[in-house]
């Protein structure tokens, strides 16, 4: 399916199958499997930096941007770039697959990221905005789930940079405990990004590149 084409909704049909690429299996188990892929970017780079995708199956069209633009944008990056991509089973469950995706990001991408030497890492969402649940207020921002001074250092150099997000913590939050809190606890600085699930696939792509242009050229402190 071509990228205009992906409905104007949730939809798991942008999901990226990490075994029709090159990834390296980091696990798997009855829920589902992690890939990483990579690396992306300057090979020599000191700065290393991680992006997730795919925890929340139906949220697959702002991974596929995600993983689409940093292939696009590979060989013009500064930093070097990691992509662990989730690949949940039963993403059909009653919460569309949102819990067994936080479980293997917590079983198989967690200590691998703390354990990565990594600089910076980037975990990639959309939401139904005030459609719910949670209702979030707004929806294309960003925001540093363990509120820490390292994270929001970095979060605040994004938003000057790029007037078209907004800094929002929403107050209903599912998947920090799992992943991006634990991380950020490990003292690598954190970050979530969201776009809007309902908006056309060619809005999220675009954002999806400007965040990348955007991390690629802050100014970490080594």
């Amino acid at each position: 399916m071509t990228d205009d084409h992906y409905p104007d909704t949730p939809t798991t049909l942008a999901k990226v199958n990490s075994t029709e690429y090159d990834a390296r299996l980091l696990g798997e188990n009855e829920l589902g499997s992690v890939h990483i892929h990579g690396p992306y970017g300057n090979d020599k780079s000191n700065i290393k930096i991680a992006y997730l995708i795919g925890m929340h199956p139906y949220e697959s069209k702002s991974h596929r941007a995600l993983f689409e633009s940093i292939n696009k944008l590979d060989k013009n990056l500064n930093y070097k770039y990691y992509i662990y991509n989730i690949n949940v089973i039963n993403e059909d469950s009653e919460d569309e697959g949102r819990m067994d995706g936080q479980l293997l990001a917590k079983e198989y991408v967690a200590e691998h990221i703390i354990n990565g030497d990594y600089d910076f890492f980037v975990d990639i969402h959309s939401n139904k905005g005030t459609r719910g649940p949670g209702k979030y207020e707004k929806t294309n921002f960003i925001f540093a789930p363990s509120f820490d001074s390292k994270s929001e250092y970095y979060m605040n150099d994004i938003l000057l940079t790029w007037n078209q997000i907004e800094y929002y913590a929403p107050e209903y939050r599912t998947s920090p405990e799992y992943i991006t809190v634990p991380v950020a606890k490990s003292g690598i600085p954190t970050i979530v990004y969201e776009t809007y699930s309902y908006e056309k696939m060619q809005k999220t792509l675009e954002y999806a590149e400007k965040l990348i242009q955007t991390v690629d050229h802050i100014d970490f402190i080594e």
